[in-house]
């Protein structure tokens, strides 16, 4: 905690610095004006966040502070401009030009930050398998809606357009369907929107670690209302020909190992195992698992967490195959706590699974 209250008073500092430079205050009483006002604001901000702990209240502060961040990338933008104007090509520094630059520069942050959270891509991919399979069976892979405040109706009713113009056989829910809480679900009556989400197979679905923060019942109840198959540790034989299995998401304890749960399949057909997390990579890279489908990463939502999360985790974001089974990761159809994507973009996946025989 007392890490994060230092990380958010340098934030803080930068912003004063930034602001400095942009109004450019021309005497010391205005200067320390503009600092005490920047770091007042920001520790305002700061405690009512801290008064709501992950809650609404933190989640706006986090808006607030990311906002923050939009301005040092828009400095260092600006800088790199002009060390380019100046030095390489020896032009006289434009003050006012600079500073109108830098609107500019910021509002095209965070406006693509917000384009990047509501405006869904759709990735295809082709997998193919050595067991056998009658015929190739397309998914469609989803995650991460995290259904509340930010994110509602409008996105599900897109969300299920998307879906419907892909054709999909059967389409699964990798977690985090809500934003920790089913209110904003029930407000808005987000049930005749959600829905509308079908495939001929069916639409099946795991909790994700925003789902057991003590309304996963309500949650999973919400879910099958409307008209989905939530899998907690269980599998189901899709035409006979395909096993998905579903687990629920790393807290809850009393879940069942993967070894375990695939003592409930026929592994000799096609396996698709779905889970929140890409946690149990070299868990399940050992077993019989044709592929392996999570989100929870959000790809790491913003730069520089983006390339961070790529240094330090075998997949991020992606597919890869790793041992004995296609790994696919996706950065999530939403944006949890804030809605702004930078280095990423909402997304769903389409797989289309075939026997490579």
């Amino acid at each position: 905690m007392w890490l994060f209250i230092v990380l958010s008073q340098v934030l803080a500092l930068s912003t004063s610095v930034i602001l400095w430079w942009f109004v450019q205050p021309k005497t010391l009483a205005k200067r320390v004006i503009l600092v005490f006002s920047i770091f007042l604001l920001s520790n305002m901000a700061l405690f009512y966040g801290l008064s709501d702990f992950w809650r609404e209240r933190f989640r706006l502060y986090l808006m607030f502070s990311i906002l923050q961040g939009f301005l040092i990338y828009t400095f260092i933008i600006i800088c790199a401009v002009g060390v380019v104007y100046c030095h390489v090509l020896k032009r006289v520094a434009l003050p006012r030009l600079t500073r109108l630059l830098a609107i500019v520069v910021y509002i095209s942050i965070v406006g693509l930050a917000i384009f990047n959270a509501y405006s869904p891509v759709v990735h295809h991919l082709m997998l193919t398998t050595d067991k056998p399979l009658k015929q190739p069976m397309r998914l469609v892979l989803v995650s991460d809606t995290h259904l509340g405040k930010w994110f509602g109706n409008r996105q599900l009713d897109k969300l299920a357009t998307l879906v419907a113009a892909q054709k999909p056989d059967v389409v699964v829910i990798a977690g985090d369907i809500m934003d920790d809480y089913t209110d904003y679900y029930e407000q808005t009556n987000m049930h005749s929107h959600f829905s509308k989400l079908s495939a001929p197979l069916g639409v099946y679905a795991v909790l994700g670690n925003h789902d057991y923060r003590g309304q996963d019942d309500a949650i999973a109840t919400a879910v099958s209302q409307a008209g989905m198959t939530v899998l907690d540790n269980e599998a189901i034989l899709l035409e006979d020909t395909l096993w998905l299995v579903g687990r629920s998401d790393d807290v809850d304890h009393t879940r069942l190992s993967a070894k375990t749960l695939l003592t409930q399949v026929d592994t000799n057909k096609p396996v698709v195992f779905l889970e929140h997390r890409p946690s149990a990579i070299d868990e399940i890279s050992k077993l019989p698992i044709d592929v392996h489908l999570s989100g929870h990463t959000h790809g790491g939502q913003i730069f520089p967490l983006t390339v961070l999360m790529d240094w330090f985790t075998p997949l991020n974001h992606g597919n890869k195959h790793i041992g004995n089974t296609q790994f696919v990761v996706s950065s999530g159809y939403g944006f949890g706590s804030v809605p702004f994507r930078l280095g990423t973009r909402s997304e769903i996946w389409v797989l289309t699974l075939k026997s490579a025989k």
